[in-house]
């Protein structure tokens, strides 16, 4: 793939013998790239690793309701971060020249033949991208990947989800995973006719989340294997998610739960590891947040966000708008400002 940065003094060339694509955005500084950036998806952190002024990029940025695409060639070294207020999204990278490098934790990757990286950008540390680079990048917005959590393990997901960084394009799941990222990437690059059919890019954005959900290796991956081999839950976790949820605004403990379903506090936690990979004190809570965001977007509600999270057993209200937020990707507030518009 030609990735060749025009130079200052030489004549302009047509633009796809140049960058071996039509960029939509492209400068000569750094400032330039982090201003297009910007204005095209979020806000980020971002620098250059020399202190050399001149920083040629190009870049085909295309973007829909649940994905953005970027084609970019990039003539020198920089790196990226994530910010409290950058959008969140999956992020697949898939460099084709020069390197590639993010953290998760403790754990840091980097690109290479025969694998694509992926990562929840707001769990990632510095990413690095060794220049002269030239690459794709699909990003999907992460409401789409929580969403197909909730529906498929039937709870709100409060916690990270750890995924692995590295997919292997040689195994099945792996292929599966790249191929549809592939397809989506030359679908919508260069004005591609995926731009233009919304209805098929909502359908693959949920089809590649459910791939990554159900493929990929993450926290929840032995309890959704489990869930292939005994979808049904036992009685007596059954009967607990009815009583919890006829309870729901009563001060419930666990042992209160156990009795009234008349199993073992034990038992009772040992059903709720196995056939819904949570324990029932965290079901309880992830109920009772669902609930607190369905009176938060009731425009015909009058309490206020503390009352109501007060009414759902969150003491301090600063702690319920962090785990708020993990769950649902917005603020309380920003939930509750919205139902007003509505009235």
């Amino acid at each position: 793939m030609q990735i060749s940065l025009r130079s200052e003094n030489t004549a302009r060339a047509p633009e796809r013998e140049a960058y071996g694509f039509a960029p939509t955005h492209e400068g000569r500084d750094f400032e330039s790239m982090v201003r297009a950036y910007s204005a095209g998806y979020g806000v980020f952190g971002a620098k250059p690793l020399s202190n050399d002024r001149a920083f040629a990029w190009a870049a085909d940025l295309r973007t829909s309701e649940a994905f953005t695409v970027l084609h970019s060639v990039y003539q020198s070294s920089w790196t990226i971060r994530t910010l409290d207020e950058t959008p969140q999204h999956l992020a697949f990278y898939i460099p084709h020249t020069g390197s590639f490098r993010l953290s998760i934790g403790r754990k840091v990757v980097e690109s290479g033949a025969g694998h694509l990286l992926m990562a929840n950008n707001h769990e990632a540390g510095d990413r690095f991208i060794q220049g002269p680079h030239c690459s794709d990048a699909l990003f999907l917005d992460w409401k789409i990947v929580r969403r197909m959590l909730v529906s498929l393990v039937e709870t709100p997901i409060l916690e990270s989800l750890d995924l692995e960084p590295v997919v292997d394009l040689a195994t099945p799941s792996g292929q599966l995973i790249g191929s549809l990222v592939q397809t989506i990437v030359q679908g919508m690059r260069n004005d591609g006719p995926l731009l233009s059919s919304p209805l098929a890019l909502a359908a693959m954005s949920e089809t590649l989340a459910n791939l990554v959900i159900r493929f990929g290796r993450h926290r929840l991956s032995g309890y959704l294997e489990k869930q292939k081999v005994c979808l049904v839950a036992p009685w007596h976790v059954r009967r607990a998610i009815d009583y919890m949820h006829a309870n729901i605004a009563e001060p419930l403990t666990m042992t209160m739960v156990a009795d009234g379903v008349g199993v073992s506090l034990r038992a009772l936690q040992t059903g709720f590891r196995a056939f819904r990979g949570t324990s029932p004190g965290g079901y309880l809570r992830t109920i009772r947040l669902q609930a607190a965001r369905d009176q938060l977007r009731d425009p015909m509600n009058q309490r206020s966000v503390r009352e109501i999270c007060a009414m759902w057993g969150f003491s301090h209200a600063g702690r319920f708008s962090i785990i708020y937020r993990s769950a649902f990707g917005e603020s309380p507030r920003d939930t509750r400002l919205r139902a007003e518009r509505l009235r």
